[in-house]
């Protein structure tokens, strides 16, 4: 039985280059040095979270009584036809 090799950091680079010329395979697809695609997955994360943040909020406003009455926002009929007479009138 022979011992096992512990193998370095440069050996074990040495070796998957060895590897991949004896089978073939090319280097990995999907390696990122420049850090480009991690930051935009964070600027991606950052953003969905803070859409999730800003429904949690609003579903949250709306669950402790956060309410608007409609009567004050939308002008009665009442309201309108007196507006319409003191523009008329005037």
């Amino acid at each position: 039985m022979t011992p096992v090799k512990s193998l370095t950091v440069t050996d074990r680079t040495a070796d998957s280059a060895v590897t991949r010329a004896t089978t073939g395979a090319s280097a990995p697809v999907f390696v990122d040095t420049t850090g480009r695609r991690a930051r935009w997955l964070r600027v991606l994360a950052v953003v969905v979270c803070l859409a999730f943040a800003l429904y949690l909020g609003t579903m949250a406003s709306g669950v402790f009584g956060s309410s608007v009455d409609l009567s004050t926002a939308m002008p009665s009929a009442s309201a309108t036809a007196s507006a319409t007479a003191s523009a008329a009138a005037g």
